[in-house]
């Protein structure tokens, strides 16, 4: 009698979890948080249709299985399938909270980009200005997610060039931010430099200085002179004095810029190019052309070493596929870059996996000569 009382449960317990919406939503969301869209799609639908006979289609329960369902078919490319549950999570959430609670933001966030990224222009851009309004209502002019809100606003204005707009919701962000958290938090750091965007591509170049060096000086100030942090923004103010053709100014931020990328990274770093070319521009613009000339040679060799590694992996990959002959054109190719590039460790890898494939097609004797290279590279690298 035991045991077939323990079969029942077996038998039973199945059926059981595919009628409980708690554990069917629970089996979604591993494959959510994997990208699994079309094996979490039928059991959120499941979950959903349930928890509706149930509790009936306007309860609050449904409202988070809605707004999974509908990123699963915005993942998906279902737009409209999307749009039509994000809607209804919305209309449920404000006949329970009130259509002016903030707790209807995060749903108007949602329908904003998904609008947005449908390129519905007009329809994100009222659910953002409502976000807004709503936010004021509720919790009036100074509170500090209606900074975030500006920001976010801002840059949906930015992403579409409406740079006009865009600065009075940063500086309404700025205002907010200060207020609340002093003029050197690090928080002020993307709008201070979202602001300065805007004047540099309206081509406002004078104002733009304040923000990008305040940016600096916050970052400074948080992390210290030499803080990796600190370099993309002496990058960004570097660009602002080339472009208002202040060279000596844009020197001495490319060349503190350059100092912490190459202790970040080392020296041979092809990550470093960039960089390089932004400081040699900075001499050449004040004709000091043997200076700039050192560094595009020192920069043109970085990217000759990653082109170099990039033909050798390609390389790899022909010849895990058998294609021998093409895998060999690369291999040689990587090795003239390799060779231009004048950096001894990308070179010995290159001859390394090019006398591998020279021994699998029985050249032997040429494949050593490769491989002796190579060593003779390791051993001078050796002090």
């Amino acid at each position: 009698m035991k045991r077939l009382a323990a079969l029942l449960i077996l038998v039973i317990a199945p059926v059981l979890a595919q009628d409980d919406p708690a554990q069917l939503r629970e089996k979604a969301l591993p494959f959510l948080s994997l990208g699994k869209y079309g094996e979490a799609e039928p059991l959120l639908v499941r979950a959903l249709d349930l928890t509706e006979k149930v509790a009936g289609a306007e309860d609050v329960r449904l409202i988070p299985l809605l707004i999974e369902l509908g990123g699963v078919y915005r993942a998906q490319g279902k737009n409209t399938e999307a749009e039509k549950l994000y809607l209804r999570a919305l209309a449920i959430r404000e006949r329970d909270a009130g259509a002016m609670s903030v707790e209807t933001i995060p749903n108007l966030k949602m329908l904003a980009s998904l609008y947005g990224s449908m390129n519905r222009v007009a329809d994100a851009e009222r659910q953002y200005l409502r976000v807004i309004s709503v936010r004021i209502q509720a919790q009036g002019t100074e509170d500090l997610d209606l900074a975030t809100d500006c920001a976010e606003l801002a840059s949906f204005y930015i992403a579409l060039k409406r740079y006009a707009v865009a600065e009075p919701n940063l500086r309404r962000a700025i205002e907010i931010l200060q207020r609340h958290k002093g003029p050197e938090d690090p928080g002020l750091i993307p709008v201070l430099d979202s602001l300065g965007t805007v004047f540099i591509e309206t081509k406002n170049y004078d104002p733009a200085e304040a923000p990008l060096r305040r940016v600096v000086s916050i970052v400074e100030r948080n992390d210290g002179p030499s803080h990796p942090n600190l370099a993309p923004h002496l990058d960004r103010l570097g660009m602002l004095y080339y472009l208002e053709k202040r060279y000596p100014e844009a020197e001495a931020v490319y060349r503190r810029s350059l100092a912490i990328w190459e202790s970040l990274m080392g020296s041979d770093n092809p990550e470093l190019a960039t960089t390089l070319e932004n400081l040699a521009v900075a001499y050449a613009s004040q004709d000091r052309f043997s200076e700039a000339e050192s560094l595009y040679r020192r920069s043109l060799g970085l990217r000759e070493q990653r082109v170099a590694s990039s033909m050798s992996n390609l390389a790899m990959a022909l010849e895990g596929q058998g294609q021998d002959a093409a895998a060999e054109r690369q291999y040689k190719l990587a090795l003239s870059m390799a060779e231009s590039s004048g950096d001894s460790e990308s070179l010995a890898k290159v001859l390394g996996n090019y006398a591998g494939l020279l021994h699998k097609l029985k050249r032997d004797p040429e494949a050593k000569r490769l491989e002796d290279k190579a060593k003779a590279l390791h051993k001078a690298e050796k002090p």
